[in-house]
């Protein structure tokens, strides 16, 4: 929800400079992020409290991140820190299913 609410709020600075291109960007966004949700069905017996509190987590530190970026105070590369949404609940799965 947080980072929808972020992607609206810049899409409309980006669409009062750039025009009417914002709008036609929101066709691979769409596509995108609607994938992420019909995948995350598939994915749902897998998923215990611990994995979606690691998730959490890491989904707002990368929030933060772009937010960081956004006010001009770090260049963060945010892209580069992607693959911790998949590498930090899969650390967090084997380490409840098979250490516990």
């Amino acid at each position: 929800m947080a980072k929808s609410m972020l992607d609206g709020i810049s899409s409309i600075a980006l669409a009062s400079t750039l025009g009417i291109g914002v709008l036609f960007s929101s066709i691979p966004v769409f596509v995108y992020q609607g994938s992420i949700t019909i995948l995350s069905g598939f994915i749902e017996p897998f998923i215990n409290q611990t994995v979606v509190n690691e998730l959490t987590a890491t989904g707002g530190v990368l929030i933060m991140a772009i937010g960081i970026r956004l006010l001009d105070l770090k260049d963060l590369r945010v892209g580069n820190m992607l693959p911790a949404l998949f590498i930090a609940p899969l650390i967090a799965y084997v380490l409840t299913n098979f250490f516990v």
